[in-house]
């Protein structure tokens, strides 16, 4: 039996529609299939992809630049049985499919095509072609200036928009307080007003009071001398 990693749990699952006798899986006799093949006998397994190679499909690992470094169980440590499928999906997760073959993920980039492929399509089409590996990319993306960059940016946009957020609040607070002291000066300006025009109005009675007692005072001593003037 083979030694597998801590990380790496083995059970019996199918595997691009293939089924494995229970009879025969973990014993010697058991048969796997390549993963891009299909029907095509597995004589390794890649830990990084999480899955069977055939022999074609193994050279092409071993060779191509990009996923030359994955790490290929042969021999003695080649799995019995299949990975569980709980495990390969957590993997596959952050990839997708490739449209000519579903049940492949996309993990490589062909920079001569300017194209995605998956390690059948690789195999097939892109064998001499300068390529990049995904996870590579990623994780070389991750740990670089640029992302560095963006992750300080990211981090002084976060501290502006606390900031902006703050500074609106205040705003907003301020013309709450601008606007209850406006209308608590226009409702005294109100009452200003309606108290001076009492007052105007109790004056203006007053001095139309005074003319007219006046006026009236006049005419009664015109009406008195019209009535003792010579006939």
């Amino acid at each position: 039996m083979f030694q597998s990693d801590s990380n790496i749990e083995y059970n019996m699952a199918e595997v691009d529609g293939r089924k494995p006798d229970p009879a025969v899986v973990g014993s010697a006799d058991a048969v796997m299939f390549c993963g891009p093949c299909g029907d095509v006998k597995a004589s390794s397994f890649c830990k990084d992809c999480h899955e069977y190679l055939c022999s074609s499909c193994t050279r092409c690992h071993e060779r191509l630049g990009a996923i030359k470094h994955h790490q290929l169980l042969k021999g003695t440590q080649f799995p019995l049985v299949y990975p569980t499928r709980q495990k390969m999906a957590s993997v596959s997760e952050s990839f997708e499919k490739c449209s000519d073959h579903p049940l492949e993920d996309v993990k490589i980039v062909c920079k001569t095509h300017r194209a995605l492929c998956c390690v059948a399509c690789t195999a097939a089409l892109h064998e001499h072609c300068k390529k990049d590996y995904i996870p590579d990319i990623a994780q070389s993306y991750v740990t670089g200036a640029e992302y560095s960059k963006l992750h300080t940016d990211i981090q002084d946009l976060d501290q502006l928009g606390v900031q902006c957020q703050a500074e609106i609040d205040r705003c907003m607070k301020e013309v709450d307080e601008l606007n209850w002291e406006k209308v608590e000066k226009l409702k005294k300006y109100k009452e200003d007003i309606i108290e001076y025009l009492k007052k105007r109005e109790k004056e203006l009675i007053a001095e139309m009071q005074q003319l007219h007692d006046h006026d009236l005072s006049l005419l009664k001593d015109i009406q008195a001398r019209l009535k003792t003037w010579p006939q």
